[in-house]
């Protein structure tokens, strides 16, 4: 699949989510496509800027102290990896003082990666797989 933010290639994520189907995330800018979300069959989450974007990082494997952002692929937007790692159920806000600078400077930089005039609601709204029952929005 083809990021329609920035064309680039995404990728396939493993999600336990029920009502997701398919998870593909772009390496590039991190916009996400996700197929058989309910209610829509297609659903394309629009720009976040970088304080509303990233959840926090959980694993028992992370320095105590600091607070990393999860990268969506195993990794923290900085870089480490560890076995558990997950997304936490709360928001990583890199204006605060425990917020890891490695995964600020990567938010800020993958931020920069979305085009302007993709920032306010322009994202291309997929049409639901031949068959569905959803309507097209």
């Amino acid at each position: 699949m083809i990021c329609d933010v920035c064309g680039h290639g995404m990728r396939l994520v493993p999600t336990a989510e029920p009502d997701v189907k398919t998870l593909w995330i772009c390496a590039w800018c991190h916009a996400w496509t996700v197929l058989g979300h309910l209610p829509h069959e297609v659903s394309r989450p629009q720009y976040a800027p970088v304080n509303l974007r990233w959840e926090r990082a959980d694993s028992t494997g992370l320095p105590t102290g600091v607070l990393h952002a999860y990268g969506h692929f195993g990794t923290t937007l900085c870089g480490l990896r560890d076995e558990g790692l997950s997304a936490s159920p709360y928001p990583w806000v890199p204006e605060w003082d425990s917020a890891c600078p490695g995964c600020r400077s990567a938010a800020a930089e993958i931020d920069g990666r979305w085009p302007v005039e993709m920032r306010d609601g322009n994202r291309e709204w997929a049409p639901p797989p031949p068959g569905s029952h959803w309507p097209p929005f």
